[in-house]
């Protein structure tokens, strides 16, 4: 039995984090930014911290470091991009105290959070498709074609992403947006693949399972998905994550063109929202993310291609009386 944190538990893909972690037999202790009553996994977890923001990263790594020196802990599960982003610099100081964190090293961090520096280094490896992509600032007018898509060259979840339709829009956004980092890329039009990614660093295997987003939300998380198999994703993803460094569980995300071209668009380092989703086809993404940091080896690969939906429920967190 391990004694592991995961944090943000409020996020997408806590559920399943916590419930595979329990049924294993592991203490789970649980952290977010909001109190336990707003969290409905709060009462999922042997033991919940409300923490700081990771944007305030000295109060965020104090904490958490507190956190796990007080209860021992043997691993911590980052689950969204600010915490990775603050933690992946700090493995060797968690180390000293007993623990390790769950990601992959710092390079490979930086290069997959960095949309603009990952499109460059894959275009030159010449490991996939990529859209054309170029910094906002650098970017002129007469040199592009619209419409284009603008996003935070280290984004997450769609957040300060927008289509771009017309010369005066473009002019207005890149007068604002200046001495912000953003990219643009042509717009691209075709269906979104998000593929789970588990890899060993000590044994260089690698389990992809693609799953067609046919719905998703604003945020970009898939509602709707079907479980595909694709021999030209799975290679890609193993020389990708390779190259990048990867250990662990990540998601790679693709467009597949109209003209059924595959371009890869980004690689968030972390679980995806929907990692659910492959659990359910048959692949325990959860289990063997964990495998790859206690030296187990992670299993072969066993799905069923299958169109999984997903819906919210409600739970009381708190009553009272009166």
């Amino acid at each position: 039995m391990y004694r592991i944190l995961v944090t943000a538990i409020g996020s997408f893909s806590a559920d399943i984090v916590i419930e595979v972690l329990r049924e294993a037999g592991h203490y789970v202790i649980g952290a977010d930014i909001y109190p336990k009553e707003w969290i409905a996994d709060a009462s999922n977890v042997d033991k919940f911290y409300q923490v700081p923001y990771a944007t305030d990263a000295e109060r965020y790594v104090e904490t958490i470091l507190n956190i796990c020196e007080e209860n021992e802990v043997h691993y911590v599960i980052p689950l969204t991009d600010p915490e990775v982003d603050v933690l992946s610099g700090l493995k060797p100081d968690f180390r000293e105290i007993g623990t390790d964190i769950c990601i992959s090293d710092e390079h490979s961090i930086r290069l997959c959070r960095n949309k603009y520096a990952l499109s460059k280094f894959l275009k030159e490896k010449e490991l996939c498709n990529v859209i054309e992509t170029s910094r906002l600032s650098d970017s002129e007018l007469e040199h592009i074609k619209l419409p284009v898509f603008i996003k935070p060259v280290s984004g997450r979840s769609s957040i300060g992403c927008r289509f771009v339709y017309t010369e005066e829009e473009y002019l207005c956004i890149k007068n604002v947006l200046k001495g912000e980092e953003y990219i643009v890329q042509p717009f691209v039009a075709g269906e979104i693949i998000t593929v789970d990614v588990v890899r060993d660093q000590n044994s260089e295997v690698t389990v992809s399972i693609p799953r067609v987003e046919l719905l998703r939300n604003s945020s970009g998380a898939g509602t709707t998905v079907e479980i595909i198999e694709s021999e030209e994703l799975e290679r890609t993803c193993e020389n990708v994550a390779r190259e990048t460094f990867i250990s662990g569980a990540v998601n790679i995300e693709f467009i597949r063109s109209e003209s059924g071209k595959l371009f890869l668009l980004e690689i968030n380092p972390r679980f995806s929202g929907g990692v659910k989703f492959s659990h359910i086809s048959g692949y325990n993404v959860v289990e063997n993310h964990l495998n790859c940091f206690t030296g187990r080896p992670i299993e072969d690969k066993k799905i069923n291609k299958m169109i999984i939906a997903r819906k919210y429920t409600e739970h009381v967190t708190s009553e009272f009386s009166g």
